[in-house]
């Protein structure tokens, strides 16, 4: 749901856009699954950047998994059901069993266990989930380094945040301090110099680890990204409203300092007009009252 357009999917995955209006106002609209097995909406271009291959294998699961789970065959929903898997005839222990003994006849020998899983993930998962697991892996350029010596690193690097800044050298014995503390002396094989260097660079990367501590402090207080986003699908849905005060005197009672702000509207966009505000003013407090949301989406 994206402000008041909703995405419907169906059995096969097939996507629609409809308005939530003229959804609520169907007679033929009706709840008829509980929250716990509903059908998770493939995201647009899922299989974008994946290897063909992978994509093509993708793609077979998904025909055989559809036909198996609704009786019609993906490219075709409103073709009659195949008898064998009727939904309303078999239950889906049968129909499993069926596509077995199918994709076995056909030369592509599957168990039942791992057709089971296949359509468990595409239940949870979309077709996203019938791609192979790790060609979905994102990779944190440490490469086959051992994880435990990349987690040491890291917590080096982490409580390096507020302390003097160190040459790289100092880093590595403190991790190799720490593996011995943690595992025992000699248990955790020890990167060669140049991989600890390559190593340190992945793992410190954009924390100035051995650069100014200053900066290094400064960049550990920002944020790790958006908290979040907002859809407005109206004007004046969703305002935006800052102010800060003025360092000149300005003609009001007692000639007291003012404060002057903004109201944004977020989806036209548009801004209504300055406002100030005396600081005399109990009300106020040193922050611009919200002025009426109308006035930013006046013509």
């Amino acid at each position: 749901m994206e402000g008041t357009v909703i995405r419907l999917v169906d059995e096969g995955q097939s996507t629609s856009v409809v308005m939530l209006a003229h959804l609520l106002s169907s007679n033929g609209f009706e709840v008829v699954t509980p929250a716990s097995v509903r059908t998770v909406v493939p995201p647009a271009g899922a299989l974008e950047g994946f290897p063909a291959r992978a994509v093509e294998r993708a793609e077979w699961w998904q025909r055989h998994l559809v036909e198996m789970r609704t009786g019609r065959p993906l490219d075709d929903p409103h073709c009659p059901v195949k008898p064998e898997y009727d939904p309303a005839v078999w239950s889906l222990r049968h129909r499993e069993l069926a596509k077995a003994a199918e994709l076995a006849a056909a030369g592509t020998a599957v168990s039942l266990t791992v057709l089971q899983d296949m359509r468990a993930r595409f239940e949870r998962e979309g077709v996203l989930g019938l791609v192979d697991p790790r060609l979905r892996t994102v990779s944190d350029g440490t490469g086959r380094t051992d994880r435990r010596v990349v987690e040491a690193l890291r917590k080096i690097v982490d409580e390096q945040t507020d302390r003097s800044t160190v040459s790289a050298q100092v880093l590595r014995r403190r991790m190799e301090r720490l593996l011995e503390a943690e595992h025992g002396p000699g248990v955790v094989p020890l990167p060669s110099r140049a991989t600890f260097y390559r190593l340190l660079k992945t793992v410190s990367s954009g924390r100035h680890t051995l650069g100014s501590a200053r900066t290094r402090r400064s960049l550990a207080k920002q944020p790790d990204g958006v908290f979040g986003q907002l859809t407005a699908a109206r004007p004046g849905e969703v305002m935006e409203i800052d102010s800060t005060p003025l360092e000149p005197q300005h003609r009001a009672p007692r000639h007291r300092s003012g404060s002057t702000g903004g109201l944004v509207d977020a989806p036209a966009p548009r801004t209504a007009p300055g406002m100030d505000r005396d600081l005399a003013e109990p009300s106020a407090r040193r922050f611009t009252r919200p002025t009426d949301a109308r006035q930013s989406v006046e013509p």
